[in-house]
């Protein structure tokens, strides 16, 4: 089985409205988070009657709304497993 999907997460307006003030109060330049999209692909394998893996692979294209952290990757690879007994 095979899937791929694609979501979109807006940040509200009271949250890029508290970043615009608190660049216009600390005099120094602060961006204002707006959205993030991220596109994710799946496939579930099954190895045995009683075992499935599923590899998942996630981009996140303008991760955290558009506040740039080194620490964040943008991109995430999963796997998860089920054993039937």
């Amino acid at each position: 089985m095979f899937g791929i999907g694609y979501g979109w997460a807006h940040v509200g307006d009271h949250a890029s409205a508290l970043d615009q003030d608190t660049g216009r109060f600390s005099g120094s330049a602060f961006p204002a988070r707006s959205a993030e999209h991220f596109i994710e692909a799946t496939y579930q394998y099954q190895v045995a009657p009683w075992w499935q893996l599923q590899p998942d692979f996630q981009y996140v294209i303008n991760p955290g709304g558009g506040i740039q952290n080194p620490q964040h990757t943008s991109q995430t690879v999963g796997l998860r497993t089920t054993i039937m007994l």
